[in-house]
């Protein structure tokens, strides 16, 4: 796992003083994803920084930037199924130098060129320089598990790891406007957008090729995707792959752990491990002086002894909260709003000096149907018996807090008849949408912009529900569920793998009709009759809460002066957010308790610390 930043000038690149001050700017930025090695390629085209995390091969032998024959590889990632591609190149009469994945690419690249990507089991991006025909090539793996930024400018390709470390390379230029609205609607920054307008991100399962020609973006994964609704023992394949999956995540030369909440799909990860005769330490985070609600860690002490797993609990509150939200909001490159980041950051910083690598449930939910949003879907079609004025009095009646369970059912209830839609998928954004009409409209002046249908790119070749799934795989998962994990995990130096992100998973379950997923009352279904004998009767009768933090009662606490900072109005003024009432009935509905505004005053502190830590204000 690493981080790199590159620039290719094809005609003439000048090694000058002020541009390795800006390459040392960018290591500073990236240290945190590499701060084992360092290593600078340059020829007269090319400005190569990388920073490494050792996981394999901890020898110098792995070092990059790398050069074997006429390329040489910037790599950030994990390449599951080396060892199987090492034998196959070895066959075809390819020798190697060390024992880690790096060079495995270039080979693999040398021997099959574009077409390596889809032999390839893993998390990545890459560069690869072509030093003969003077090509430079830039990829991201299927999922976007790990991040990749570039700006084209006249005959030269900027790229980098992430966006703060881009802009040390070449000036961000002009803030992106819809990216703004896209952080108000959906906490997060769409692809390929950045808060630049001159910064794109290279969407998940693309590359693009830099040479005399231009650059030509390819998207090499989803526009190959198929459907095959399968009518077989699919709980065995399902089990079996599973496991698989996470045997080969269990491959390093470091010591590892397990990030372990109360639910199921981290649960079945450590079950999995044990299975496979191996202990690894567990890690959860708790929450001091908080609702149960939002508490899950005797749930999962409780079922990582049951496996005989060592369970350290990371206590999280105000305090500590307080004392570290300045770096925790550092770690964003851009605005990037998902507060359950709060403790994904908590947790890495407090066991970085333990592991280097921890293993996560991510994916679980989008893959089977873990949401209850998604049993609502069927709930759906009795919304036409509703009368309107009926409707309203309901939202009139349902609480908006989520501080135990009936509550939070109530508030479940509630968003969903706020995102109620006939047609399932304008339903699926309304869930998604935080802004309502009204909203949007004060903030920004006009009316909403539908999303691009490249953001769904495959959802059209998957039925009923299982096109729900994916377009939330597609858009929320890979948009902020993977930025966050990236993000804040690197930002302390340890290395992230979600078993359920494998390829031959992902494209399983999505081939297993919805039905065996979801059914009335809730999701999972095909997951909890897979591993169901191996718990305690007890454990899957608990009811899903969903990893969230208690941000309404921080922001009305400790962290309260956040909210009082970002909502002046020169600050206001500053970020171009015009019309104040919108965000003045968001402080006064939240601070008395008639709605949870949280979230959305949580996209506004994120944009504001963004602005002033990148001198926008």
């Amino acid at each position: 796992m690493c981080g790199f930043a590159g620039k290719l000038n094809l005609y003439d690149l000048v090694r000058t003083s002020y541009l390795d001050k800006q390459f040392d700017n960018a290591y500073k930025r990236l240290r945190s994803r590499g701060p084992d090695d360092k290593g600078i390629w340059v020829d007269n085209n090319i400005y190569l920084l990388h920073t490494r995390l050792k996981i394999l091969d901890l020898s110098k032998n792995s070092s990059q930037p790398m050069r074997k024959d006429n390329y040489v590889i910037c790599f950030n990632g994990e390449i599951y199924n080396f060892q199987e591609l090492k034998l196959e190149l070895i066959d075809k009469g390819h020798s190697f130098f060390s024992s880690g994945d790096t060079e495995i690419l270039i080979c693999a690249w040398k021997e099959w060129g574009v077409s390596m990507l889809n032999k390839l089991d893993g998390m990545f991006s890459f560069a690869i320089w072509d030093i003969k025909n003077k090509s430079l090539f830039l990829a991201r793996d299927r999922f976007g598990k790990k991040p990749l930024v570039y700006c084209v400018s006249d005959n030269s390709i900027f790229f980098a790891s992430d966006v703060k470390s881009l802009a040390c390379l070449i000036e961000g230029g002009i803030v992106n406007k819809e990216a703004i609205q896209s952080l108000f609607r959906f906490r997060f920054i769409y692809e390929p957008m950045t808060i630049y307008k001159n910064f794109m991100k290279l969407p998940p399962g693309s590359l693009i090729k830099f040479n005399n020609y231009g650059a030509k973006l390819e998207d090499w994964y989803y526009k190959n995707l198929k459907n095959n609704q399968l009518q077989l023992d699919s709980k065995k394949q399902l089990k079996d792959l599973f496991n698989k999956a996470v045997n080969k995540r269990l491959v390093s030369d470091v010591p590892l752990g397990i990030f372990l909440s109360g639910g199921i799909d981290s649960a079945i990860i450590m079950n999995s491990v044990a299975k496979q005769g191996k202990k690894i330490p567990t890690f959860t985070v708790g929450f001091k002086n908080q609702k149960k609600y939002y508490d899950e860690s005797k749930i999962a002490k409780r079922i990582s002894n049951y496996f005989g797993f060592e369970n350290k609990t990371i206590y999280l509150d105000q305090k500590k909260i307080i004392n570290n939200i300045n770096t925790i909001l550092d770690a964003n490159d851009e605005p990037f709003a998902d507060s359950s980041a709060i403790a994904l950051h908590m947790i890495s910083s407090s066991v970085k000096d333990d592991i280097k690598v921890a293993l996560t449930g991510d994916g679980g939910d989008e893959l089977f149907g873990g949401y209850s949003k998604y049993t609502s879907y069927k709930w759906r079609k009795l919304m036409m018996f509703l009368p309107t004025k009926l409707k309203r009095i309901l939202l009139a009646c349902l609480s908006d807090n989520k501080e135990h369970s009936l509550l939070n059912f109530m508030r479940k209830l509630r968003r969903f008849l706020e995102s109620y839609d006939n047609d399932i998928e304008k339903m699926q954004i309304n869930f998604l949408d935080q802004l309502n009409n009204k909203e949007y409209e004060g903030l920004f002046g006009s009316e909403k912009k539908a999303l691009p249908n490249s953001l769904f790119k495959g959802s059209q070749n998957f039925t009923k529900l299982n096109r729900v799934l994916f377009r939330d795989f597609r858009f929320s998962l890979l948009g902020d569920m993977l930025v966050k994990l990236d993000r804040h995990s690197m930002a302390n130096s340890i290395e992230l793998r979600s078993p359920f992100l494998d390829k031959d998973l992902v494209n399983l379950s999505f081939n297993i009709p919805s039905k065996k997923k979801i059914g009335l009352l809730n999701g999972k279904l095909i997951l909890r009759e897979c591993f169901r004998d191996s718990f305690p009767n007890w454990y899957f009768k608990m009811p899903k809460k969903g990893f969230e933090v208690p941000l309404s009662n921080w922001l009305k606490g400790d962290l309260k002066h956040l909210v009082e900072d970002s909502t002046k109005p020169r600050v206001l003024e500053s970020l171009n957010i015009k019309n104040f009432d919108v965000i003045k009935n968001w402080k006064k509905e939240f601070y008395h308790g008639n709605k949870d505004h949280s979230w959305k005053l949580w996209v506004l502190i994120s944009y504001h610390h963004w602005a002033k830590s990148s001198s926008i204000i």
